[in-house]
């Protein structure tokens, strides 16, 4: 079993060194380029239909009685994203990497943006209506229909159903290791996961919705001010933290107190590997939930709600994470990558603090879980066109979530971290190869400002 585990830690190690680098920086800035960059250049039009339109009452509830609306499918992918990797994933990647780390996190960010718009409209745009309910989507079927080549595609649903419920068991064993440090024993924690989850399963896309619409919102506030309470008794630090960030992000960074101190390459290989586990740009799993949304007038529509979601989550929910671990010095103590978050909440707001990121931790880890679950379904009956073989793979997802509760995080974090390379290079090598359609739908929508009377009038002169 070392031999094993040794094996898939060379391999590991070399997936998530020059080639990722390749794969998420360099086809990153590829997609970018074939979406014309509107992840920049159009900003402030996608903030303005995403989060602006969340104040409209009016048009979310027209939305909303078509089916699963847009916005319902943005808080169940954003719930899945938002996950303990925003609270684990950044303080081990700071733990080995260094305050370097970040800058490539923000990297991953910016650039998963494009990758993650990108699958979200291949995924709509060739996604079937399942007869027994919400639609079959995802790079299997893109890929399928999109590229006709069923064998990458059938292989592609294995990878993902397998890399699905391994990160169940990341989000699991971070609940149960956080919650351990407070006395909960990893027993009681694993009969709460899988009887919330075997209860979200049952209920399908409809319940899912029905409770991250009010949870999701409201876990993101919650984490949000209890970072922002932390970070501005400590804003005095700021110069000295970027430039922490700065000169780790090129050198690496030298040992400091506790810190062992780390290479470049651990730095950039633990920020992007954690970036990818946090805003899960590549994936797939986030393009399936997404394309479950009813009322959609465009792919492209959903598109921005997914560079929305990327941004929340890593821009937004991991910098914070990062900036706390860093304004406080906790990253100096030697204190595990995985409890530094709460380490330095804990030293402003004592045990307030404490319990506060092991309740926000606990709440991520809960909607990245109940969202995969259901994902893993739907990209089951995708593969098998069978109800039962769905929901078998939901038992193998929940036996995951105890294997989590009880295994070793730094294996699990190793396997999940392959599973997630193999999948993001074989995705991210469909997309190049979609990369017109990308393109076509994308200058469509934006050229025309979301307007669909100018959209058709467009396509009817093309005829």
């Amino acid at each position: 079993m070392e031999n094993i585990i040794g094996a898939i830690a060379a391999f590991h190690d070399f997936l998530w060194g020059m080639p990722a680098l390749i794969i998420l920086v360099g086809g990153g800035i590829v997609l970018t380029l074939f979406i014309n960059g509107v992840q920049f250049t159009r900003f402030g039009f996608i903030m303005k239909n995403t989060f602006g339109s969340l104040f409209d009452k009016e048009e979310q509830t027209k939305r909303k009685e078509a089916g699963v609306s847009p916005v319902q499918a943005l808080t169940a992918a954003l719930g899945t994203t938002i996950g303990t990797g925003n609270i684990v994933g950044v303080g081990a990647a700071i733990g080995v990497g260094g305050p370097g780390a970040l800058f490539w996190m923000w990297i991953c960010g910016f650039l998963a943006m494009a990758i993650k718009y990108s699958e979200v409209v291949m995924s709509i745009q060739y996604r079937e209506k399942d007869p027994s309910g919400g639609y079959k989507a995802g790079p299997q079927m893109y890929i399928k229909r999109g590229l006709n080549c069923a064998p990458v595609a059938f292989l592609i649903g294995v990878l993902m159903c397998f890399g699905m419920s391994v990160i169940a068991a990341v989000h699991s064993g971070s609940v149960a290791g956080n919650l351990s440090e407070v006395g909960v024993s990893a027993t009681v924690t694993c009969v709460i996961l899988v009887a919330v989850v075997a209860y979200i399963a049952v209920g399908g896309m409809k319940r899912l919705v029905h409770i991250t619409d009010k949870v999701v919102p409201a876990m993101t506030v919650f984490y949000l001010l209890l970072a922002l309470i932390v970070i501005v008794p400590n804003l005095g630090n700021i110069g000295t933290v970027l430039a922490e960030i700065f000169k780790g992000a090129f050198t690496g960074q030298a040992a400091v107190g506790g810190f062992a101190g780390a290479t470049l390459s651990a730095t950039v290989r633990n920020g992007l590997a954690r970036g990818v586990l946090s805003n899960d740009a590549g994936l797939g799993a986030q393009a399936i939930v997404h394309s479950q949304a009813d009322s959609i007038d465009h792919p492209a529509q959903q598109g921005m709600w997914a560079i929305f979601e990327t941004f929340v989550d890593t821009i937004v929910v991991c910098t914070l994470t990062g900036l706390c671990i860093l304004f406080t010095g906790v990253w100096q103590s030697g204190a595990s990558g995985e409890t530094l978050a709460a380490s330095a909440m804990s030293s402003v707001l004592g045990v307030v603090g404490q319990y506060g990121c092991i309740l926000a931790l606990v709440l991520f880890g809960l909607s990245s879980l109940i969202g995969l679950v259901d994902a893993v379904r739907i990209q089951a009956v995708t593969m098998f066109h069978n109800a039962v073989v769905g929901r078998a793979f939901q038992v193998l997802f929940i036996l995951c979530i105890v294997g989590g509760c009880l295994l070793d995080m730094g294996t699990v974090l190793l396997m999940a971290d392959t599973a997630n390379a193999i999948i993001l290079f074989i995705t991210m090598i469909c997309l190049f190869l979609l990369g017109g359609q990308i393109r076509k739908l994308t200058k469509e929508w934006f050229g025309n400002n979301g307007d669909m009377q100018a959209i058709e009038a467009a396509r009817e002169s093309d005829k």
